[in-house]
């Protein structure tokens, strides 16, 4: 995954000819144009587009900063510990570890948040200028990033459903769920956007990672647009003179949220944060990651199927994660509670095994290849 995702990204229905015609990054009007086709190549897909701006091309992107830190080795409290103590220090309230966490992450603590932003020029002001304390052209050496994020669902961070996972994370009270590869797969996209000055001016919301290791954001959802180190400069000018962009900004507040929270609200994700609908949810993201595969492995094909042995054995590498991280959470479920699961799981199983055979299906249909079944069905 990493070899492809690093030499082909970003790579969807049509991004391959965009890539191809399109000209390097030089101007702001540039940068509107890739991000508008890049949306234009999701044609008809009813997703929230998100975006994140770094100022230099990371060996592993888009990672918040406690994976970075090796804070939570030997302390899985660590998070509960930090904010138990931000509240003794007036650094934030009385209040629930989420808000406690939002605070946090813009007082520079360590966090399991992913700072986006639904404003495409702010990440763009992000991939070309490095953090305020360091000099305005200090990377302008290396390239920037800006990543498209196309989110499927919305939680929203007064929902019960929202805080009760936040809080099993925290305080790791749910044996079903923490410590559960299977659900690190789960990301979720939090809305978030007027707790604080800073997220107003930067319209900023988060991405939730839930595991105790960092889990790539899946490549079905994620866009890559280069920015050159020569182009900086002048984007930054261009940001402040035309957009009134720059560090010094200050936003004005938006006052007519009635259109936007409307919409919001039909796809606000409320079901109950149980491990039933984790599972599900995990089975959502399985479909979403082949549908893309497939994609990417007929676009391959048809193109001379230079790479198809190798993207098939990275199809495989996919599934079996899925596979390992359902059989591991059905052997560690608690004893007691054997007879719910049965019943829950029967219907995760069919799922599971019905995504799986109608995409080797697929595979088959296109002359591509085919990958292991036997070894990827799941017998409990």
């Amino acid at each position: 995954m990493e070899h492809i995702a690093r030499e082909f990204l970003p790579k969807e229905r049509h991004v391959r000819e965009i890539q191809k015609e399109s000209r390097e990054i030089k101007t702001v009007s540039d940068y509107i144009d890739r991000v508008d086709r890049y949306i234009l190549a999701r044609g008809g897909e009813n997703s929230v587009v998100v975006y994140r701006g770094e100022p230099k091309i990371y060996p592993f992107p888009c990672r918040p900063n406690i994976f970075r830190k090796g804070v939570m080795e030997g302390n899985p409290f660590f998070e509960r510990s930090l904010f138990n103590a931000m509240r003794q220090s007036n650094l934030t309230g009385e209040k629930r570890y989420l808000d406690n966490a939002i605070d946090a992450q813009h007082g520079e603590f360590p966090s399991r948040l992913l700072d986006v932003t639904y404003n495409c020029l702010t990440a763009l002001y992000f991939a070309v200028t490095p953090y305020y304390r360091e000099k305005e052209d200090s990377k302008d050496g290396e390239a920037g990033m800006v990543f498209l994020f196309f989110v499927d669902d919305i939680f929203s961070p007064s929902a019960r459903n929202t805080n009760d996972n936040y809080d099993a994370i925290i305080n790791r009270d749910k044996p079903w769920f923490n410590g559960r590869k299977i659900f690190q797969k789960n990301h979720k996209f939090i809305d978030h956007i007027k707790l604080n000055s800073r997220i107003i001016a930067q319209q900023g919301a988060f991405i939730l990672f839930q595991g105790d290791e960092a889990e790539d954001l899946p490549a079905y959802m994620t866009y890559g647009i280069r920015i050159p180190p020569s182009a900086k400069p002048r984007l930054r000018h261009e940001l402040k003179q035309m957009f009134g962009i720059h560090t010094g900004s200050i936003y004005p507040e938006i006052i007519n949220l009635v259109e936007d929270i409307s919409q919001k609200s039909r796809r606000l994700n409320t079901r109950d944060f149980t491990w039933e609908n984790e599972l599900a949810y995990g089975m959502d993201r399985l479909e979403k990651e082949l549908e893309y595969y497939l994609d990417y492995a007929v676009d391959q094909h048809r193109n001379g199927g230079e790479n198809t042995d190798q993207i098939l054995l990275e199809i495989e590498k996919i599934i079996n994660s899925y596979r390992v991280g359902i059989v591991e959470f059905v052997r560690e479920f608690p004893l007691e509670d054997r007879t719910q699961l049965a019943a829950g799981m029967k219907g995760i199983l069919e799922r599971y095994q019905s995504i799986v055979h109608e995409f080797a299906d697929e595979l088959v249909r296109y002359g591509i290849g085919s990958v292991s079944l036997k070894s990827l069905e799941i017998t409990l």
